[in-house]
Protein backbone atom coordinates (compact mmCIF):
# COMPACT_ATOMS: atom_id res chain seq x y z
CA UNK A 1 0.00 0.00 0.00
CA UNK A 2 2.88 2.35 0.73
CA UNK A 3 3.88 2.21 -2.95
CA UNK A 4 0.50 3.63 -3.99
CA UNK A 5 -2.77 2.06 -5.01
CA UNK A 6 -2.18 2.70 -8.70
CA UNK A 7 1.06 0.72 -8.90
CA UNK A 8 1.75 -2.74 -10.24
CA UNK A 9 3.16 -3.64 -6.82
CA UNK A 10 -0.19 -2.89 -5.15
CA UNK A 11 -2.09 -4.94 -7.77
CA UNK A 12 0.25 -7.90 -7.21
CA UNK A 13 -0.22 -7.69 -3.43
CA UNK A 14 -3.99 -7.20 -3.31
CA UNK A 15 -5.54 -8.72 -6.45
CA UNK A 16 -5.05 -12.25 -5.14
CA UNK A 17 -7.14 -15.11 -3.77
CA UNK A 18 -5.38 -17.29 -1.24
CA UNK A 19 -6.55 -20.91 -1.30
CA UNK A 20 -5.60 -24.12 0.48
CA UNK A 21 -3.33 -26.55 -1.37
CA UNK A 22 -6.22 -29.04 -1.63
CA UNK A 23 -8.52 -26.42 -3.17
CA UNK A 24 -5.81 -25.30 -5.62
CA UNK A 25 -5.30 -28.93 -6.66
CA UNK A 26 -9.06 -29.52 -6.99
CA UNK A 27 -9.38 -26.42 -9.20
CA UNK A 28 -6.34 -27.42 -11.24
CA UNK A 29 -4.66 -24.04 -10.80
CA UNK A 30 -1.15 -23.04 -9.78
CA UNK A 31 0.17 -19.90 -8.13
CA UNK A 32 -0.42 -16.73 -10.13
CA UNK A 33 -2.99 -18.30 -12.46
CA UNK A 34 -6.25 -16.35 -12.80
CA UNK A 35 -9.39 -17.45 -10.99
CA UNK A 36 -12.86 -15.92 -11.12
CA UNK A 37 -14.48 -15.34 -7.74
CA UNK A 38 -18.27 -14.84 -7.89
CA UNK A 39 -20.81 -13.88 -5.22
CA UNK A 40 -24.41 -12.68 -5.49
CA UNK A 41 -23.01 -9.12 -5.40
CA UNK A 42 -20.40 -9.35 -8.16
CA UNK A 43 -17.50 -11.22 -9.71
CA UNK A 44 -13.83 -10.45 -10.20
CA UNK A 45 -10.74 -12.15 -11.63
CA UNK A 46 -7.71 -12.34 -9.34
CA UNK A 47 -4.53 -14.42 -9.16
CA UNK A 48 -4.56 -17.66 -7.15
CA UNK A 49 -2.05 -18.01 -4.32
CA UNK A 50 -1.36 -21.20 -2.37
CA UNK A 51 -1.65 -20.78 1.40
CA UNK A 52 -0.78 -23.40 3.98
CA UNK A 53 -2.72 -21.33 6.55
CA UNK A 54 -6.20 -21.90 5.11
CA UNK A 55 -8.47 -24.87 5.49
CA UNK A 56 -10.22 -26.56 2.64
CA UNK A 57 -13.20 -24.59 1.33
CA UNK A 58 -11.95 -21.25 2.70
CA UNK A 59 -10.44 -18.43 0.67
CA UNK A 60 -8.91 -15.06 1.52
CA UNK A 61 -8.77 -11.88 -0.55
CA UNK A 62 -7.08 -8.84 1.05
CA UNK A 63 -9.14 -5.68 1.56
CA UNK A 64 -9.08 -3.56 -1.56
CA UNK A 65 -10.98 -2.79 -4.76
CA UNK A 66 -11.00 -6.44 -5.90
CA UNK A 67 -12.60 -7.61 -2.63
CA UNK A 68 -15.03 -4.69 -2.71
CA UNK A 69 -16.52 -5.97 -5.98
CA UNK A 70 -17.67 -9.09 -4.14
CA UNK A 71 -19.52 -7.57 -1.18
CA UNK A 72 -22.84 -5.84 -0.68
CA UNK A 73 -22.84 -2.10 -0.25
CA UNK A 74 -25.19 -2.61 2.70
CA UNK A 75 -23.30 -2.12 5.96
CA UNK A 76 -26.14 -2.60 8.47
CA UNK A 77 -25.25 0.75 10.00
CA UNK A 78 -21.62 -0.14 10.76
CA UNK A 79 -20.05 1.72 7.85
CA UNK A 80 -18.03 -1.40 6.94
CA UNK A 81 -19.23 -4.01 4.44
CA UNK A 82 -19.38 -7.64 5.58
CA UNK A 83 -16.37 -9.49 4.20
CA UNK A 84 -16.20 -12.47 6.53
CA UNK A 85 -18.34 -15.53 5.98
CA UNK A 86 -19.11 -14.55 2.40
CA UNK A 87 -20.02 -17.54 0.25
CA UNK A 88 -18.48 -17.51 -3.20
CA UNK A 89 -17.76 -19.67 -6.20
CA UNK A 90 -14.11 -19.87 -7.22
CA UNK A 91 -13.38 -21.12 -10.74
CA UNK A 92 -10.30 -21.30 -12.97
CA UNK A 93 -10.25 -18.42 -15.48
CA UNK A 94 -7.30 -19.25 -17.73
CA UNK A 95 -8.30 -16.89 -20.54
CA UNK A 96 -9.24 -13.91 -18.38
CA UNK A 97 -6.96 -11.19 -17.09
CA UNK A 98 -6.91 -9.53 -13.70
CA UNK A 99 -8.50 -6.09 -14.00
CA UNK A 100 -6.54 -3.02 -12.98
CA UNK A 101 -7.93 -0.65 -10.38
CA UNK A 102 -8.90 1.63 -13.30
CA UNK A 103 -10.82 -1.25 -14.95
CA UNK A 104 -12.75 -1.78 -11.70
CA UNK A 105 -13.59 1.91 -11.37
CA UNK A 106 -14.79 2.04 -15.00
CA UNK A 107 -16.97 -1.04 -14.42
CA UNK A 108 -18.73 0.77 -11.56
CA UNK A 109 -19.48 3.93 -13.52
CA UNK A 110 -23.19 4.45 -13.87
CA UNK A 111 -24.15 1.85 -11.26
CA UNK A 112 -26.57 3.08 -8.66
CA UNK A 113 -26.64 1.87 -5.08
Amino acid sequence: MEAGKFTQRYLEAVAICELSPKDMDALGVDDDQPVRVSTPHGAVVVRAKRSENLGEGVFFIPYGPWANVLVSETTRGTGMPTYKGLEALVQPAPKEKVPTIFDIIRSLEGKQT
